[in-house]
């Protein structure tokens, strides 16, 4: 599948993401849908943005997760709260990560620790 790479314009500054839908099993076998958000504001050398995101809308049929997509308003509460708490996008290389130890609110979903582990999904 195709990742699509947007825009996001926060005063003069533009800043690139993109959101790749995946989903872990936790040790009692149970679904939790996860998006892995990439953003860059430094132009493509510059230092990236990583944060991974868990739906908390158990969704219509209980333990399915929903189907909700983060919004650019979102992805803007995040790049908000990464600019106040160390992350310099002009610096050339290198990322900066936002844990579940981040104090930023974000409707429908919750910073997660859980895909770390994942080799398969893009760095």
């Amino acid at each position: 599948m195709k990742i699509r790479v947007r825009t996001l314009r926060i005063g003069a500054r533009e800043f690139r993401w993109t959101a790749e839908l995946c989903g872990h099993y936790d040790i009692q076998r149970d679904y939790h849908r996860c998006v892995r958000i990439r953003v860059w504001g430094g132009g493509k050398n510059g230092r990236r943005l990583l944060v991974d995101l868990q739906s908390t809308d158990p969704g219509p049929w209980g333990g399915v997760p929903d189907s909700a997509h983060p919004t650019p308003a979102c992805v803007r509460a995040i790049i908000d709260y990464a600019l106040e708490h160390g992350w310099d996008p002009t610096v050339v290389g290198g990322r900066h990560e936002l844990g579940s130890e981040a104090g930023v609110e974000i409707p429908g979903f919750r910073i997660t620790d859980r895909l770390r582990s994942m080799q398969h999904l893009r760095s």
